[in-house]
C-alpha cells in the first residue's frame, strides 16, 4: 500500500528558511503521507443521551451515557492498518473530549445489552468523566475509532453536547454550526515507536478541505509546517524517539485561523523506541 503512495509523500520543510540555506537537519526529514481512509459502514450510529445539552449538573463526577449501534466496542479492527501503526490494547474505543482536553477512551459494558431470550436489541453505555471538572460550562465531543485509534468519519458517528457545572454563568456556548475541527492523533494514550508511522488523524465539521479553500495546517516540533488539503488519515515518518509537539489549524483560503475554541490545537506526545 506504501508503494501505491510514494508519489504523494509530503516533505515538510522549515516555515522560514536562512538565505544561505542551512544544512538539512533530521527533523526537516520528517515526512508525511495521505493515506485511504478505512471502510466504514454507513449504519453506525452515536448518540450521547445524558447530559442534555443545556442541563445543569450539580457536583463532579459528571456522569455520561451514550448510544452505540452497529459498532462493537473492545474487538480488535480487523484491517490491515492495525499491523502498520501502533493499536490501543483497549480494542476499539469511543474517544471522548471534554472542553479543549485530550481525549480518553472509553470501552465500557453495555447497559442491559439483552434481552431475557438472549437477542440483542441495545447499545446503552455509562461512564464517569475521569477528573474534576471546574464550575461553568463545558462541552463534549464524541466519535468511535477503531483500534489503532482512526476516527470514523461517517455522518451519524460524530456528536457534541454541551452542559453546566453548579451555574450558567461562565462560558459561551460554542456554535456547532460553524466550521470546527477535533483533534484526534497522535495522542498521549497508545504508545508511539519511531520503528512505525504514527498516525495522524482528526476530524472535520461543517465545511470541506481544498487546495484553494480550507486547509489544515500541520505543524510539528513548532518549527517546519505543511498544508493539508484532504480530509484522510496521514502517516508521520521520521520522528525520532522522544518528546514531540503536533500542532493543527483550521484556516481559511487567506491562511487565518477560523475563530473558535477549537480550531487551534496542539498536542504533546512521547515516541519510544
Amino acid at each position: 500500500m506504501i508503494s501505491l503512495f510514494a508519489s504523494a509523500i509530503l516533505s515538510l520543510t522549515p516555515s522560514v528558511q536562512a538565505a544561505n540555506q542551512s544544512p538539512v537537519t533530521p527533523t526537516e526529514q520528517i515526512r508525511v503521507l495521505p493515506v485511504s481512509k478505512t471502510p466504514e459502514s454507513n449504519t453506525v450510529v452515536l448518540s450521547i443521551a445524558l447530559p442534555k445539552n443545556g442541563e445543569v449538573k450539580m457536583k463532579n463526577p459528571v456522569w455520561v451515557q451514550f448510544r452505540l449501534d452497529g459498532y462493537p466496542l473492545g474487538a480488535a479492527s480487523q484491517f490491515e492498518r492495525a499491523n502498520e501503526v501502533a493499536v490501543s490494547r483497549m480494542g476499539q474505543t469511543v474517544h471522548v473530549i471534554i472542553d479543549d482536553q485530550p481525549y480518553f477512551e472509553v470501552n465500557s459494558s453495555t447497559i442491559d445489552p439483552f434481552n431475557e431470550d438472549g437477542y440483542f436489541y441495545d447499545t446503552r453505555y455509562v461512564f464517569e468523566i475521569p477528573y474534576t471538572l471546574k464550575h461553568g460550562l463545558h462541552t463534549i465531543r464524541m466519535f468511535p475509532t477503531r483500534s489503532y485509534g482512526e476516527s470514523l468519519k461517517g455522518e451519524n458517528t460524530f456528536q457534541t453536547a454541551y452542559f453546566y457545572l453548579g451555574d450558567k454563568e461562565d462560558g459561551q456556548v460554542p456554535s456547532f454550526q460553524e466550521p470546527f475541527l477535533t483533534y484526534n492523533e497522535p495522542g498521549g494514550q497508545t504508545p508511539l515507536s519511531e520503528k512505525l508511522p504514527i498516525l495522524l488523524d482528526f476530524y472535520l465539521s461543517n465545511c470541506e478541505l481544498t487546495p484553494d479553500g480550507y486547509k489544515v495546517v500541520l505543524t510539528v516540533d513548532g518549527t517546519i509546517k505543511r498544508n493539508l488539503t484532504s480530509w484522510q488519515p496521514y502517516y508521520i515518518y521520521g520522528l525520532k524517539r522522544g518528546q514531540h509537539t503536533i500542532r493543527l489549524q483550521l484556516v481559511d483560503r487567506n491562511g487565518r485561523v477560523l475563530k473558535g475554541p477549537f480550531n487551534d490545537v496542539e498536542r504533546t506526545i512521547n515516541v519510544r523506541n
